[in-house]
């Protein structure tokens, strides 16, 4: 078969183009295929869509294609002009490829599922494209996802903050809890730079219905400006966790206190079982537990305070909440262990939030799971120096988008 023939369909270029020259590179395993298309043929305006006569041809350009039997793969074409009458002159529509883009729409679709499989630095080898190539076409697939996805704000939204570079240099991850999926990537965490996004967005924010996050007064109150009709939910994850801090500075306190630095030495051994819940504990672990509940009786009560807390999540009305939580906060209040009793208030504080966040079951949790890919994202890349290329890997692996390029 005819080498020309066998790229014709191998490739298949949309009508009226066709291949009429192929040359292989056995030496330097490479084949080059140029297009052509038929005398006459007429095109589209790339701004108005009017079919035109061809007018004039670019210089002839290059893309990269899909490899052949590991033979690097290139297309060349000149392409065509029109003489639009309302756009001037204009270059048409490659017919592989789009826009300025490099490669040809196949090989980015091959590139984009490396990607999303491997490092940057893996694909890299496995494509043979640089790396700088690659940080483009994440670049060109995140852009065309986000204007597929539209400027329409989820349900739920789940908002925190995640350490991204050194020195407790921060971002704000805002997720949408209903697709499980970061929505956006704001840079740092203060309120200066979280409020210019809700206030770019405040006529998309009527269908938002609740939004979780920790309790930090500052995210609080831009959502509240930003969208009072959203409840503003504490969710389980973080209101533990403070809980669970305060059971730390507890058997730290008691630690210190211990005299004998054998029995000190080895309750610092084994500081960890009291960050566990109860069902977590290794089963190895159990007997030693048991043996430390019964040395260390501060931390003990302040631990079983805690795991009491996490009962407060299976109430099902805001009477059964308010009720629990009268209890457990008078034991908490009444424990003589000072960070508890500081927890104690600091969720009576933020109580409206807790209460909501029980009743409508809305969990950032979604948002945690998150951060832990972001953090393999970041292992991935061996860092990242620039925060608009974090964002666009962040949305590129955890975005949810429609990134593939549509045609042929």
């Amino acid at each position: 078969m005819d080498l020309s023939v066998f790229y014709q369909r191998l490739i298949g270029p949309p009508a009226p183009w066709r291949v009429y020259r192929v040359e292989v590179d056995e030496a330097g395993r490479r084949v080059d295929v140029w297009l052509e298309h038929a005398a006459g043929s007429r095109f589209d305006c790339p701004v108005c869509g009017v079919s035109l006569p061809t007018y004039d041809h670019t210089p002839e350009r290059t893309w990269r294609h899909l490899d052949t039997c590991e033979y690097q793969t290139w297309l060349h074409a000149a392409l065509p002009r029109v003489a639009c009458p309302a756009d001037g002159t204009r270059q048409a529509h490659a017919p592989l490829s789009d826009g300025s883009s490099r490669v040809t729409r196949a090989l980015e679709r091959r590139c984009i599922a490396v990607l999303k499989e491997c490092s940057r630095e893996g694909a890299a080898r496995l494509t043979a494209l640089s790396w700088d190539e690659l940080d483009r076409l994440m670049h060109v697939a995140v852009e065309r996802g986000l204007e597929r996805r539209g400027p329409g704000l989820p349900c739920r939204l789940g908002i925190d903050e995640k350490a991204v570079f050194k020195r407790h240099r921060y971002a704000t991850i805002i997720a949408d809890l209903d697709g499980g999926r970061v929505f956006d990537v704001v840079d740092q965490r203060s309120v200066e730079a979280v409020k210019p996004w809700f206030d770019e967005r405040r006529e998309l924010t009527a269908g938002v219905k609740s939004v979780a996050m920790d309790m930090s007064a500052g995210y609080a109150s831009v959502v509240a400006q930003a969208m009072p009709q959203a409840e503003i939910c504490f969710d389980h994850f973080h209101v533990t966790m403070g809980v669970t801090r305060a059971v730390d500075e507890v058997r730290k306190d008691e630690q210190r206190s211990m005299g004998d630095k054998d029995e000190r030495s080895a309750f610092f051994r084994s500081r960890f079982l009291f960050l566990y819940n109860e069902e977590n504990i290794p089963e190895h672990r159990l007997q030693r537990f048991e043996e430390l509940r019964r040395v260390a009786v501060k931390t003990s009560r302040a631990w079983a305070i805690k795991e009491n807390l996490r009962d407060l999540w299976r109430c099902r009305s805001r009477e059964e909440a308010e009720a629990f939580f009268r209890k457990w906060f008078w034991w908490a209040t009444h424990s003589r262990l000072e960070p508890v009793r500081k927890a104690a208030y600091t969720i009576r504080r933020h109580w409206p939030g807790v209460l909501n966040a029980i009743l409508s079951r809305v969990t950032n949790a979604c948002t945690e799971g998150l951060n832990s890919k972001i953090e393999k994202i970041k292992r991935d890349a061996f860092g990242f120096r620039s925060r608009k290329r974090l964002r666009t890997a962040i949305l590129f692996h955890c975005g949810g988008l429609d990134l593939l390029p549509g045609g042929a």
